[in-house]
């Protein structure tokens, strides 16, 4: 998987480029598809995820990004989990997500990291 750094100034031009979205503002939570009005300096963390790739907001020191893409090398575990009652009135009932798998130095298996996929 390729990672790359990304400045809170490109943060709004690439998330748009994403069909879906989960973003944590301090005040409240939106998700859905189509991104719009995106305001970098109210967000705690926010994914924006499609088809192998995944912008991962946070903040630490400041608004940061880590933008993730499969190069077709990964190994992941695919994993369903139901939505709430609030995803369902949005029309969605699941969101799924990959738990990327990587081995250690003596060969054990272990998850290195969980990102979005998609909603279904």
């Amino acid at each position: 998987m390729k990672m790359t750094e990304i400045r809170k100034e490109e943060i709004i031009s690439l998330a748009q480029e994403f069909k879906n979205h989960i973003i944590y503002y301090f005040d409240s939570l939106r998700f859905g598809e189509n991104p719009e009005n995106i305001e970098p300096d109210n967000i705690n963390e926010a994914f924006f995820f499609q088809d192998g790739k995944c912008l991962h907001v946070y903040r630490e020191d400041g608004v940061k990004g880590i933008f993730y893409r499969e190069e077709g090398e990964e190994e992941f575990i695919t994993e369903k989990q139901i939505l709430g009652q609030k995803c369902f009135e949005n029309g969605f009932e699941t969101l799924v997500i990959k738990k990327y798998v990587e081995y250690d130095e003596d060969g054990q298996a272990f998850i290195s990291r969980v990102l979005p996929a998609k909603f279904i």
